[in-house]
């Protein structure tokens, strides 16, 4: 018994020197920085000693108050661990396209494992304390007013009237539409005017002008309602019926989310937020204005969840089944790569046990259908399937920065090879480790399957002698989808020429004061405290990543099926040729309020230890 006594005693003493060890720690590895020649650098300031002062107070102080609360839980120990480790190496990355900072020397050695030390604990106490106060939390109801009695009784369309109330401005501002740069490539496509998506592949038939290269469903609606302005001599008029097309269905289907939610039971104070999130945040409206393929595909995404969580909780009637299996047929239809958020997320609710039925019958439809109209219909009518450069952007950027990095290595056949397929001087140049497009643009559309062949056997033979250039030029690719710390953060917003380059009268309004300020409220919209956060892939990611950990803990892990459609898109990232490439993101992002509100009505009351 007294052994025990002095124990804690001990105990106590000590923890106030652990804590502001730790503390020390924290700071030193949130707010100093690391040069490949300097060690240590920072920009000196007078105020930054007071800075790093505060710092470490506060992170003491949080440790004083919330450390000793700290529950042995397993999934939060294996996220603390990987969030720390993401920091360490995604910081080396951003700054030195490597890991050299990260155990490049033994200096950089020992200033990780202090980085470590100091990150860790932190991280697994925020862990815990987030997840302690999300399972306390009760939100109540407002008291009853005519707003919020309007908001029960009509759900649907008080979220209408708000959405098209706020949305009005940017409507005006950026009429017709704003263009992109793929856009105005499927409109070109459409009209039969050459475009870059012609150059990439061999065409099926010279006279069927449209390829696959995006969504068909897509470049027909876009294409269709521009050739009608073409039709009648207004253009813009045109590209505005596909704009007033795409901001209806935006606003409809975020407010369906809103009455699901409410028919869910979810309270008035939490719909009112979800609400403010899709007036205000600046990624719907403009958005909703965009004519990237995106928009329609992250709608689909949103109703695609709805229909995944009621198949969890609900008893599936034919109804249902006949509204999952649309929605999922117009989500391949929407983006090429949907059918992997169908097949990674589907065929696991084969564990709810009074739905396996209604599983199976969606899944073997829509796989058919998938197969009927990729392997029967597109050829059938002669478009051109996209390039298979456009899943090689990893194995092409592991080659580009084997040619950047350790050329001399590289036999003459083998650049002889490289050469047959990808553009070798244009790698040589424009080679970016964290955007494939440079190199895959270069791919040799009439390149053989023999050659394909002979291209990877050489691929491996490097892989096996310069593995850790591969592995660098991977995570190059897609390190910031998981690095709060690197933004690429972008709006839609500027004047696209393209369609005026070929001739076409599209053109913004005169109202250009307006767009300037609506676009420089989107734009700083990244850096505003805590809010930004929700517009920041990597924190994003892990905020997914967090909830399954909770999912976990909480032993509500069925829950875990809602999640996987973001999972899977957040997968898909990882392959994609662009690192932190925000369009990618969006449909995970614009449906993490509605996912999480739906988490918190199915979470157990009680933590577990």
């Amino acid at each position: 018994m007294k052994k025990n006594v002095k124990k804690t005693e001990i105990a106590k003493k000590l923890k106030t020197p652990l804590y502001l060890f730790l503390a020390i720690c924290g700071c030193f590895a949130l707010m100093f920085k690391l040069d490949p020649k300097k060690i240590i650098v920072y920009t000196r300031h007078d105020v930054d000693i007071l800075v790093y002062a505060i710092v470490t107070f506060a992170i003491y102080l949080f440790y004083q108050k919330f450390k000793g609360q700290n529950k042995s839980r397993m999934p939060f120990k294996v996220l603390s661990t990987m969030f720390t480790l993401l920091l360490i190496f995604g910081y080396s990355f951003d700054t030195t396209d490597g890991a050299y900072l990260v155990y490049g020397n033994a200096a950089f050695l020992i200033i990780s494992i202090a980085k470590f030390i100091g990150l860790y604990p932190l991280i697994y106490t925020a862990l815990n304390v987030l997840y302690d106060k999300m399972i306390a939390c009760k939100v109540g109801e407002f008291k009853g007013s005519k707003f919020t009695d309007y908001l029960d009784k009509h759900p649907f369309k008080f979220t209408c009237i708000a959405l098209l109330v706020c949305y009005l401005p940017y409507i005006i501002a950026f009429y017709p539409a704003v263009m992109g740069y793929d856009p105005a490539n499927q409109i070109k496509e459409f009209m039969g005017i050459h475009n870059r998506y012609w150059d990439s592949v061999i065409m099926l038939d010279p006279t069927v002008t449209i390829t696959n290269f995006n969504p068909i469903i897509h470049t027909l609606l876009l294409g269709g309602c521009f050739k009608l302005g073409v039709t009648i001599e207004n253009v813009n008029l045109g590209l505005f019926l596909y704009s007033a097309i795409q901001i209806t269905c935006m606003i409809c289907t975020l407010a369906y989310s809103i009455k699901f939610l409410k028919r869910e039971g979810v309270p008035n104070k939490i719909l009112l937020f979800i609400i403010g999130v899709y007036a205000l945040v600046p990624i719907f409206p403009f958005y909703s204005l965009s004519t990237n393929k995106d928009t329609f595909f992250t709608l689909w995404i949103m109703l695609y969840t709805i229909k995944l969580y009621e198949l969890i909780k609900h008893k599936y009637d034919r109804k249902n089944v006949l509204a999952m299996i649309g929605i999922s047929i117009f989500l391949f239809l929407s983006r090429n790569n949907g059918i992997y958020t169908i097949l990674l997320s589907l065929p696991f609710c084969f564990i709810v046990k009074e739905n396996r039925k209604a599983t199976a019958v969606v899944l073997a439809t829509v796989l058919l259908s998938y197969l009927g109209y990729s392997k029967v219909l597109l050829p059938t009518l002669k478009i051109t399937p996209t390039s298979i450069r456009e899943v090689l952007s990893i194995p092409f950027q592991q080659t580009a920065a084997l040619i950047q990095k350790d050329e001399d290595i590289i036999e003459e056949k083998d650049k002889e090879l490289i050469a047959k397929i990808l553009n070798y001087e244009t790698i040589k140049k424009e080679y970016d480790p964290e955007l494939a497009d440079r190199v895959k643009n270069t791919y040799n559309k009439y390149t053989t399957d023999e050659e394909l062949k002979e291209y990877f056997a050489m691929w491996f033979k490097y892989l096996l002698k310069r593995p850790i250039i591969y592995i660098d030029a991977t995570i190059n690719n897609m390190y910031g989808y998981f690095y709060p710390n690197t933004v690429r953060w972008y709006l839609y917003a500027d004047y696209n020429t393209k369609l005026e380059e070929a001739g076409f009268d599209y053109h913004f309004n005169a109202l250009s004061g307006l767009r300037t300020a609506l676009a420089g409220f989107g734009n700083a919209y990244q850096y505003f405290p805590l809010l930004g956060l929700y517009v920041n892939i990597g924190f994003t990611v892990w905020f997914y990543m967090y909830l399954v950990g909770c999912l976990l803990v909480n032993k509500n892990k069925k829950w875990i099926l809602v999640l996987l459609p973001a999972l899977s898109l957040i997968l898909v990232c990882v392959a994609s040729p662009a690192n932190a490439y925000f369009r990618y993101a969006l449909p995970f992002i614009s449906t993490l309020p509605m996912t999480l509100a739906l988490l918190n009505q199915n979470k157990k009351k009680s933590s577990t230890r």
